[in-house]
């Protein structure tokens, strides 16, 4: 509505202050106001003052015409004369002409410069029937120009009236001026305009003195939102001359009071944040994406054998030899890019290096993330030499067991099964108690050697996995028969329940006993004196499925999160009794997994547990279940 008000940018031509701009505004408009109200009362008073003018002259003129109307029959011009003289003293008379009924002058008066004299210019004179007023040319300017030229008023009138005894005798020529009249009007004009200044001073002054202390106060204000910019906390003087003054020191206060308590909470959280970070073990790196580190925690310059400020804008190729193979931004987001691509990851192993040039190894986890719309990257490093000497360490132990252990225990438990069952001769009953418990604790001891060494294998990814395609349900029939004997000991039936004949499977056949075994020898031993194990092979979802169902205690509520743990083995009261390493179900579900299944159970307190696991069919049995 208001566009071409901008489009004229009026603001360009105000003052730049508040004030003044105030003061500019209201002093426009104060003396617009008073020109446009002193020209109207001008104007009024113009216009009222000539109609009294005209008035008067009116009444003057019918007054001499009803005089000189005798003194016309009577023929006397002396006295005519003096008549016309004595009127022609009033104001605003210019002139006073009678003519008889023929036109032909009879005696006129002139005023010259204030002096009255007699003319005796007898030319005819055309007289005029109407009494309306007329202006006239006497040679002089008859126009008068106002408000600069852009108003012009005639100043010199005429009127003529009938002189008449029954019938007309004559005319009467009365010509005035308003000079006088408009002079006096001019002078008013003057005394307007001189109101006007006088008035928009004074307006201003008064303004200038009510705006003193509340643009002092706005200057304050400004001045405190500066400072509160560098320093919060201050509190500013309000000033409550004006409302919206006073609420705005009051927020700006109480702004302050907020600031402060903001940067104080913030401070805090800082300091605790940083403490946190200089307390950790593990090296933090803020990395910039052209490869310089923004920021480090302490220990980043403990793991780098240097002073924290040492590695501030330091570039990661010299901490990180392979950054230095290609360029360093392609680097940190293809390493990024790796990190996240695996299941799980959150770092990888790499080769970093002290400030002081020695080697050393690393795990780092990279991540990605912006600062005020840039790129930066987050890294956590830990220094690893220490388990990489423990995983060195581990693996002499584990080729100690192997070599040295294993194969004396070995040769101990043949002895002492030969023993057991009489090749060197009949032994005493109580001996042969002894003989087989001794035969019974190698046989455990054995199968806990080998449980590590399977463990040690799947840490280290050197578990072969030789996936070939099988029939699976004659895998799990063998598996019970070669497992019947076990589940004898605890008067246990393994019953196989197959809905398919036939179940074509992708695993290792090895591995795939294994993992029966062992869930098939859990599921016996904690039966818990019921008489059969239920064994399910069905297919699902386009996998193979296998469940073991056993019909004992079920597993403790507080031990179901840690049962695919390494040791872990249910305080149930009998663990002893039933015996085992703790090891085999942690087997079992690195093994599935690595045979591209699933591992599980349900279970109830008494009621039984359910152990269950999946397996990927082979093309044709997975294209045929669908």
């Amino acid at each position: 509505m208001f566009a071409w008000l901008d489009a004229l940018n009026i603001r360009r031509f105000l003052p730049y202050h508040m004030a003044s701009q105030l003061m500019f505004l209201v002093g426009v408009s104060v003396a617009a106001a008073s020109l446009i109200a002193g020209g109207v009362f001008t104007y009024a008073s113009i216009k009222s003052s000539r109609q009294v003018a005209d008035d008067q002259v009116l009444y003057l003129g019918k007054s001499i015409a009803s005089m000189s109307s005798g003194l016309i029959i009577s023929r006397d011009v002396a006295s005519l004369e003096d008549l016309l003289r004595v009127n022609a003293k009033l104001p605003y008379i210019s002139s006073i002409l009678i003519v008889d009924e023929n036109n032909r002058p009879i005696t006129s008066v002139i005023k010259r410069n204030g002096t009255l004299m007699a003319s005796y210019d007898m030319s005819l004179v055309k007289a005029s029937s109407s009494t309306a007023r007329t202006s006239y040319d006497d040679g002089a300017n008859n126009q008068r120009q106002f408000l600069f030229g852009l108003i012009e008023i005639q100043e010199h009138f005429e009127i003529w009236l009938p002189i008449e005894a029954g019938t007309r005798i004559g005319s009467l020529r009365l010509r005035y001026s308003l000079e006088e009249v408009n002079d006096a009007m001019l002078g008013r004009l003057g005394y307007a305009l001189l109101f006007t200044c006088i008035l928009t001073a004074a307006v201003l002054i008064l303004l200038a003195i009510l705006l003193r202390a509340p643009m002092q106060a706005l200057a304050n204000i400004t001045a405190f939102a500066s400072l509160s910019a560098v320093k919060a906390s201050r509190q500013i003087p309000v000033y409550s001359g004006t409302k919206e003054i006073y609420e705005l020191a009051t927020a700006l206060n109480r702004l302050s009071i907020t600031i402060r308590s903001h940067e104080q909470n913030l401070s805090d959280r800082m300091a605790q944040n940083q403490t946190i970070l200089d307390n950790l073990a593990d090296g933090i790196l803020v990395i910039d994406v052209d490869g310089s580190i923004r920021s480090c925690n302490v220990a980043a310059g403990r793991i780098f054998a240097c002073e924290q400020r040492s590695l501030l804008g330091t570039s990661i190729d010299r901490i990180i030899p392979a950054s230095g193979d290609t360029n360093k931004s392609m680097f940190l987001h293809d390493f990024v890019e790796r990190s996240h691509s695996k299941v799980n990851a959150v770092g990888a192993e790499i080769e970093a290096r002290r400030l002081s040039g020695e080697l050393f190894p690393a795990d780092l986890a990279l991540s990605k993330t912006s600062d005020h719309g840039e790129a930066i990257f987050i890294g956590i490093i830990r220094d690893i030499s220490e388990r990489r000497r423990l995983d060195r360490l581990k693996s002499e132990f584990v080729a100690t067991v192997s070599h040295e252990l294993r194969t004396p225990l070995t040769s101990i438990h043949g002895s002492l099964k030969l023993v057991e069952n009489g090749v060197m001769g009949e032994i005493p009953s109580e001996a042969k108690k002894l003989v087989g418990l001794a035969q019974k604790n190698s046989s455990r001891l054995i199968l806990l050697i080998n449980d590590l060494l399977d463990m040690e294998k799947l840490v280290a990814g050197k578990m072969p996995i030789n996936m070939v395609e099988l029939e699976l349900v004659s895998a799990v029939r063998q598996s019970l028969a070669d497992n019947a004997g076990y589940a004898n000991n605890y008067h246990v039936k393994y019953v196989l329940n197959a809905s398919l004949e036939s179940l074509r499977v992708q695993a290792d056949a090895v591995r795939l006993a294994q993992v029966l075994a062992n869930i098939l020898s859990n599921a016996a031993k904690f039966s818990n004196g019921a008489e059969k194990v239920d064994v399910r092979v069905s297919q699902v979802d386009g996998h193979a499925l296998v469940e073991i169902e056993d019909y004992g205690q079920g597993i403790p509520a507080d031990f179901q999160g840690e049962i695919f743990s390494a040791f872990a083995q249910a305080n149930n009261g009998n663990t002893r009794q039933q015996g085992g390493t703790g090891l085999g179900l942690k087997i079992s579900k690195a093994l599935v997994e690595a045979m591209g299944g699933q591992i599980g159970f349900t279970t109830q307190e008494g009621m039984g547990t359910v152990f269950w696991f999946t397996l990927p069919l082979t093309f044709d049995d997975a294209a045929s279940g669908i």
